[in-house]
């Protein structure tokens, strides 16, 4: 479970990224472009933070995972709807399923998280 969440992590960070600068690329009204820049660098930041835990041998912070949940419906929601046109819809709602799976995966990493999830990255290398 780990490695799921470490890599889903991973994924969601860059699926933030991609919110991020996604509204320079499609003609957005201006609510939507604040939205997606200020959620996805929150979301960005909480998701590459539970990804250091997750790889680090630690379990992922509530805070980080409560901040990437909430940051994934809000962006799933606001291009329904901010601004709902086809191609930047679709990309956004893929994103953001991306962004709200990653701190999913987070949750219940930490709610099912076992001894894996309380190594360090070193013994369970050595325990491989």
């Amino acid at each position: 479970m780990v490695n799921l969440t470490k890599w889903s992590g991973l994924v969601a960070t860059i699926a933030s990224l991609v919110v991020i600068v996604l509204p320079a690329f499609f003609r957005v009204t201006h609510p939507q472009a604040l939205t997606s820049l200020l959620l996805g660098e929150v979301a960005a930041i909480a998701l590459a933070h539970s990804a250091y835990r997750a790889s680090s041998g630690k379990q992922a912070a509530p805070l980080s995972i409560a901040v990437a949940v909430v940051s994934g419906l809000i962006l799933l929601v606001s291009p329904l709807l901010l601004s709902p046109f086809d191609p930047f819809l679709t990309i956004m709602l893929g994103t953001s399923v991306l962004v709200l799976a990653g701190g999913v995966l987070a949750g219940v990493d930490r709610i099912r998280g076992g001894a894996a999830g309380r190594q360090t990255g070193a013994e369970r290398i050595a325990g491989n």
